[in-house]
């Protein structure tokens, strides 16, 4: 049952999180120079099901400026491409690990 509450607040983050990113995409696109910093980033799961790594796989991918590129053979870790990850990448590991993971987590497990 509780999980269950989790499902709204799952759904409203991931509208935050696309509305704010493709924002973020639009204006990449209309200013002037390029303020991209793409990058391949690799991203380690907590996630252990195949439903709970397709969820935090999904959603990285339905949000503009990201693509869930690859899962690790181990299911260990995902390949992310984002556009805006800088020389890092720690950004968008962090983005993925404390933020979506922990959202689809909570929903999915008991």
């Amino acid at each position: 049952m509780k999980r269950v509450l989790h499902w709204p607040a799952l759904g409203v983050a991931f509208l935050r999180d696309l509305v704010l990113s493709s924002v973020q995409v639009a204006r990449a696109v209309v200013a002037p120079g390029d303020i991209t910093r793409p990058r391949f980033v690799v991203v380690p799961l907590r996630a252990q099901t195949d439903l709970e790594i397709a969820g935090v796989a999904n959603y990285i991918t339905l949000t503009p400026g990201t693509l869930t590129v690859d899962v690790s053979a181990d299911r260990s870790c995902l390949l992310v491409h984002d556009i805006f990850a800088g020389q890092s990448g720690d950004g968008t590991r962090a983005g993925v690990t404390d933020g979506i993971e922990a959202r689809v987590l909570r929903a999915m497990r008991k």
